[in-house]
């Protein structure tokens, strides 16, 4: 049986940025990147102001030292797992 990092077909970097998730109803949760890759990121952190629904679009906004400017994108959640959730970049 193949494990999850062999039936992926994109490789992942171990990254830690801290993110900013802001759902389009208005809510905004702060989580941290565990890793990404070239379609998406996986990002973990309590927080349960703000319910994030499989399918839905929101913007997520790195901020960082190495930034001259917050990199902002939208995503779609894709999946939640018990360590955390799963965003596609569109």
């Amino acid at each position: 049986m193949l494990s999850e990092a062999e039936k992926r077909k994109r490789p992942r970097m171990k990254v830690s940025f801290d993110v900013e998730v802001r759902h389009p109803l208005g809510g905004v949760a702060r989580y941290q990147t565990r890793d990404m890759s070239d379609t998406g990121m996986f990002v973990v952190g309590e927080n349960a102001n703000v319910a994030l629904k499989v399918g839905e679009i929101v913007r997520v906004l790195i901020e960082t030292a190495n930034f001259v400017e917050p990199m902002t994108m939208d995503v779609r959640v894709v999946r939640h797992t018990v360590d955390g959730k799963a965003l596609s970049f569109i």
